[in-house]
């Protein structure tokens, strides 16, 4: 494939970058239920005590469908989830297979897309 062809899809990649980055850092929300209305740039972690069974937050890409990610081990897919000072890190990468097809990792607080 010629170089030029990756051109449009690495601009829409930094202009993606470029508006996400007004949020700063992901920050973390700590709740029982998921939220109805879930703001961008915020990790909702679903659980109780400490102990979470899904991170969710609103897909990066603009789309703005609620991404639900599995943290219970006992379950496929499973993401592992550290968070160090409010800052949340989610391996591995959350992958879209449909609507937007988006492709990033949340790591530190950022969105790097892949």
């Amino acid at each position: 494939m010629p170089k030029w062809r990756s051109i449009p899809r690495r601009v829409g990649l930094w202009l993606r970058d470029m508006y996400f980055a007004r949020w700063g850092r992901y920050q973390v929300i700590e709740d029982e239920d998921l939220p109805d209305d879930a703001i961008p740039g915020k990790l909702y972690l679903v659980g109780e005590d400490g102990r979470y069974w899904i991170a969710a937050m609103r897909c990066p890409c603009g789309c703005s469908t609620l991404l639900e990610m599995n943290l219970l081990p006992d379950s496929e897919p499973v993401w592992a989830l550290r968070v160090i000072d409010a800052t949340p890190t989610l391996q591995p990468s959350v992958w879209r297979k449909d609507g937007c097809r988006a492709h990033f990792l949340l790591r530190n607080g950022r969105i790097v897309w892949c």
